[in-house]
């Protein structure tokens, strides 16, 4: 964000965990929320109302608004940058709104206005698991970039940004435990240095559902309740180490829970392996 604001761009930033409960249980809730926190991000009067009286469909309401108002009334091309994009999987117009994003993108190459939006969408699932039709998404245009696992080095300096507060012997103990999970280092990283937990209480409580990641946890194993495929895919690769079924193995993998370790498929960490396999057996 700071290369596209240096750019001359103006930057508006959209976290969707600050979406509440009642805009991800209803469409209208939520592309209205979307519009109006847009609007109030670049510092614009609020105009929703007016463009949701047109007897339009949702997706078109918010694309018209962000057409024919937001972008004609500023001065520099926008960067809209979109973090956890994957609050809205569970969401029934999850479809509708990645469709509309890819529609924005595809309107650049006809529309000089629309070529002053550049979108940045960030998730912790792999895309392909967002939307079915992938003619429709817009996570398979433009340029991926994928967050790799921290190595021990890098969550030294990281731990030496946060002002040490493990210990040598703690920061091997986290990479034990977490593998360089990057949003997990940084989470148990925040922990101590906010004096939120100690260290031996992180570690402590590391599996617990009320414990620093059992949000983490939770969300994960919540997903794969009501999905028999993926449980049973996920108890063989914790019991035997494979997975035969391709298909079982990219959405696993795509959710961030396993990986490849030569001929061997394991849980992507210690703690992942330890909570599914007290929840899941």
């Amino acid at each position: 964000m700071a290369s596209a604001v240096e750019a001359g761009k103006q930057v508006a930033f959209l976290d969707f965990q600050l979406f509440d409960r009642a805009a991800l249980q209803d469409a209208d809730e939520f592309y209205q929320q979307f519009c109006f926190w847009l609007t109030d991000e670049l510092d614009l009067d609020d105009q929703v109302a007016d463009y949701w009286q047109k007897p339009l469909g949702h997706p078109q309401r918010c694309t018209r608004y962000v057409g024919r108002y937001l972008l004609k009334s500023l001065e520099q091309p926008l960067v809209l940058a979109m973090d956890e994009v994957e609050r809205i999987f569970d969401t029934p117009f999850r479809n509708d709104s990645f469709s509309m994003l890819r529609s924005w993108h595809n309107q650049r190459a006809t529309k000089k206005l629309w070529k002053n939006l550049d979108l940045t969408l960030v998730t912790s699932t792999e895309p392909y698991q967002l939307i079915a039709d992938l003619n429709q998404s817009p996570f398979n245009v433009g340029e991926n970039l994928r967050l790799q696992d921290f190595s021990a080095q890098q969550v030294h300096h990281l731990n030496e940004a946060h002002g040490l507060p493990l210990s040598t012997l703690e920061e091997r103990r986290l990479m034990q435990l977490v593998n360089g999970h990057p949003y997990l280092v940084r989470k148990a990283l925040y922990l101590v240095a906010s004096d939120r937990m100690s260290a031996s209480q992180l570690f402590d409580r590391a599996r617990a559902e009320d414990g620093p990641f059992g949000d983490h946890l939770k969300y994960h194993l919540f997903r794969m309740y009501g999905n028999k495929a993926l449980v049973n895919g996920f108890l063989k690769i914790l019991r035997e180490q494979t997975c035969e079924d391709e298909v079982l193995y990219f959405r696993l993998h795509g959710a961030g829970l396993v990986c490849r370790d030569g001929q061997r498929v394991v849980p992507r960490c210690w703690l992942y392996a330890d909570y599914f396999k007290a929840h899941l057996g």
